[in-house]
């Protein structure tokens, strides 16, 4: 299955970052992004919620999930999505990550 949508969320500088949802169980690719772990549920009225679980940047997308060090919390929340934001830079990545999860805090990063 490919990607399922996409997803805004938004820093708490107040920028919008767009990202990609595939399901939890996508083969990911090998490239470097900044990535929610969610909860997606349908409801009757056909739209969509996500629970946020966890905020992550990564200079390798696939090696990260080989074995995340989260994957007992992500269980425990019952992650069923990725949503992905493809960035090459290593600063840009840290950055994003700090501004998303200055504004969220997410359960399973421990804030």
């Amino acid at each position: 299955m490919a990607k399922i949508g996409t997803l805004d969320f938004t820093g708490i500088s107040g920028h919008i970052y767009t990202f990609n949802v595939y399901p939890m169980n996508y083969q990911l690719p090998d490239k470097e992004a900044v990535y929610f772990v969610t909860h997606r549920t349908i409801k009757a009225d056909s739209s969509v919620d996500h629970i946020l679980i966890f905020v992550g940047e990564t200079p390798n997308l696939a090696k990260e999930f080989v074995k995340h060090s989260k994957s007992d919390c992500f269980d425990k929340e019952t992650a069923n999505c990725i949503c992905v934001y493809w960035e090459d830079h290593t600063d840009t990545r840290i950055n994003i990550k700090e501004d998303l999860l200055n504004h969220y805090h997410p359960p399973c990063n421990d804030f």
